[in-house]
């Protein structure tokens, strides 16, 4: 199990004699730019290609011969050509070299001709590395004939040597950790439920690469580790917005990073992404420093109620009595029409439900309707009504973006934030919901966990394509709810991480982190942000039954995680005595919760760890083996220490902490120990 520590000074190692200073250098055919923490050599002669790289003394990590192709662009011509140009169609120049006051840069052109007017049109890809820095920093530009347009990029794309015992590690959800398989692509889509972060590694004993574009934007982009012939291949594809393209040139608005560190993924991301991310305009705000009600930042358990039947209503009620009112419901299936159909028209919702929503308030517990914040049914009344059509997303070849989910069956239409019907829709939403329900805030699907289209309409105010618009007009709608239409003491929460939407809503559920044996979820997200963000839940919980044994290793790794417990089904609950024992599991960690608030509100995540001794290693439905008692450190926001244990097994367990301290966990427990 790898340790989470500190960022520490990085061991020279072979690179020990070089200055703090970065040089560039050449001999024999090559050219070295360098410094005491990183090396990268690249071929001087008539061909790109890296041949060596290094930092902090790790091995040579790249294969002469499989770094030709560092770009591909895909151009719009004025004539609507669309080629598709790397290096391979073009003529290389060779490099220059530069020094400022705090780094070295080599700039590469390859010239492209594109037209017959006798002109090269060059591209140019930079890479940089600043003094004392072990960062290759990437940033690319391409002229243009005129009329000329670059629609699309994959940049930059860096192959490194595959290790036989590889992981990869991707930003979705919590984070995953996958076995590295020959032939197969890992995909992380930004911002979404599958790339909460910018950033993907490839990971093994001798350390982590780190891949990571820097854009403050968050604009959307898909990154890529794809694995062939003892090569991982890394790259971003970025479909570009057309303002990126001005007076004839092209010009990627963010810098991508790459470094290798020696203690592995955990160490890379928090001493290279952390920074990062509390820099941009989402991470720098502390919790303590937010606006959220302080019954949210109090709430330890969350449920799902679905429907408005006698059955739903006699569960939630036993469920308040047995968890006590410290319980916030996010309800489904409250409107007339099947889920996911007919959206947004959600009214008029069920008769019986305002009176339901009072009951539950009146017991001091919190309820939060269902709706979806980016679909609409081209088959309900609305979507002609209201021009609906105006408002959707656009291929470039006009057509719909079209989704199907087999929870109804019937198409829904990807609708554009930039519009204004749609901002008017769900503000009109937001009014109702609150006016004509009583709740105590909004839920709104999938604007955290859906990745941004590319949008081509014609009539809507952003440029064409893709680029920030869809978070900045996301935000906007949010923004201007919050500002006028949320009532005092309500919240706004979407479903899922992606961190640009941090600030943006109270709350994020998050429960899409792929999990099956073959993908283990790793706390990538908790390590970057968890003194910056509320969460719930870990994954979804079972939809038919609780007593398989994933529902009680969910709930301690929710716990473990930080985030507020639960979002079960209530129905699920007291079924027999054996849903009783898992709902007794849950209630124990909901009251050892209540008194972790010093820690877990506004604190800081610092790793993962496995008690040893006798700690049953199992097969857990779904998950994969793992451990029944798992631990955490935290530190608290005044700067204490603390270890959490949990013991998910129902027999009690003696084990022992990596201070060495022996404990003796109970069946189904959880201690708190203070550094």
């Amino acid at each position: 199990m790898q340790k989470i520590l500190p960022a520490l000074l990085l061991t020279l190692g072979a690179t020990a004699t070089l200055s703090a200073q970065t040089r560039v250098e050449t001999a024999d055919g090559r050219v070295t730019l360098a410094n005491n923490q990183a090396s990268v050599t690249f071929d001087s002669g008539k061909r790109f290609d890296i041949l060596e790289m290094s930092h902090s003394g790790s091995r040579n990590l790249v294969q002469p011969g499989s770094n030709l192709a560092p770009w591909t662009i895909t151009y719009l011509g004025a004539q609507g050509e669309t080629p598709e140009v790397n290096p391979a169609c073009a003529v290389y120049r060779g490099y220059t070299t530069e020094r400022n006051d705090t780094a070295s840069a080599l700039t590469f052109r390859w010239d492209t001709r594109l037209q017959y007017d006798g002109k090269p049109y060059p591209v140019e890809m930079r890479v940089s590395l600043a003094d004392n820095s072990p960062l290759l920093e990437w940033n690319i530009t391409a002229s243009l004939p005129e009329g000329w347009k670059v629609s699309e990029i994959k940049f930059p794309t860096v192959a490194v040597k595959s290790p036989e015992t590889a992981k990869v590690i991707t930003p979705a959800g919590w984070g995953n950790e996958y076995t590295l398989r020959a032939d197969t692509v890992y995909e992380a889509n930004y911002p979404s439920w599958s790339a909460s972060m910018q950033m993907m590694m490839l990971d093994d004993p001798q350390g982590a690469y780190f891949y990571s574009p820097r854009d403050y934007k968050a604009c959307g982009k898909l990154m890529t580790l794809g694995e062939r012939l003892g090569q991982s291949e890394i790259t971003t594809r970025t479909v570009v917005s057309e303002a990126w393209n001005k007076n004839g040139a092209f010009t990627l608005p963010w810098t991508t990073v790459t470094a290798y560190h020696p203690q592995g993924w955990a160490e890379a991301a928090c001493t290279w992404y952390r920074p990062f991310a509390l820099n941009t305009s989402w991470g720098k705000v502390e919790l303590k420093d937010r606006n959220i009600p302080e019954w949210l930042v109090e709430k330890d358990l969350w449920l799902r109620a679905k429907y408005t039947g006698d059955t739903t209503i006699v569960a939630v009620n036993r469920a308040i009595d047995y968890f006590g009112d410290d319980i916030a419901f996010h309800w489904y299936f409250w409107h007339n029409h099947a889920y996911d159909s007919h959206y947004p028209d959600y009214f008029p919702a069920k008769p019986e439900f305002a009176g339901i929503v009072k009951q539950v308030r009146d017991r001091n517990c919190q309820v939060m309707p269902y709706i979806n914040g980016r679909l609409w049914d081209p088959g309900a009344d609305s979507y002609k009504a209201r021009k609906g059509y105006e408002a959707s997303c656009r291929r470039p070849d006009g057509a719909l973006y079209t989704e199907i989910y087999p929870t109804s069956i019937v198409p829904n239409t990807v609708t554009c934030p930039s519009s204004p019907i749609w901002h008017d829709m769900l503000i009109e939403l937001a009014d109702s919901i609150q006016e004509r329900i009583g709740t105590d805030g909004l839920y709104i699907d999938q604007i955290a966990a859906a990745a941004p289209y590319p949008c081509y309409a014609e009539n809507h105010s952003h440029p064409k394509g893709g680029g920030e618009f869809w978070y900045e007009d996301y935000k906007g709608i949010i923004d201007d709810m919050r500002a006028s239409h949320l009532k005092p003491g309500n919240i706004i929460f979407s479903e899922e991480n992606a961190e640009c939407y941090i600030p943006v809503f109270d709350i994020l559920l998050t429960v899409n982190t792929p999990h099956t044996p073959a993908c283990r979820i790793v706390p990538l997200y908790p390590l970057i942000y968890s003194d910056r963000v509320l969460t719930t839940a870990y994954t979804y919980t079972p939809y038919t039954d609780v007593r398989n044994g994933d529902f009680r290793y969910q709930n301690m790794q929710c716990l473990l995680y930080g985030s507020q417990l639960g979002w079960v089904d209530p129905r699920l609950l007291w079924v027999d005595e054996k849903s009783a024992y898992e709902a007794e599991f849950l209630k124990k960690l909901v009251d050892f919760r209540k008194d972790q608030h010093d820690v877990f509100i506004g604190g800081t995540y610092v790793r993962e760890f496995i008690p040893e001794g006798d700690n049953p290693y199992v097969n857990v439905p779904v998950f994969g083996p793992d451990y029944m008692v798992k631990g955490a450190e935290w530190i608290s926001p005044n700067g204490k220490r603390v270890m959490y244990v949990v013991n998910s097994d129902s027999k009690p367990h003696t084990v022992k902490l990596p201070t060495g301290k022996t404990i003796k966990m109970d069946a189904i427990s959880a201690k708190r120990i203070n550094l």
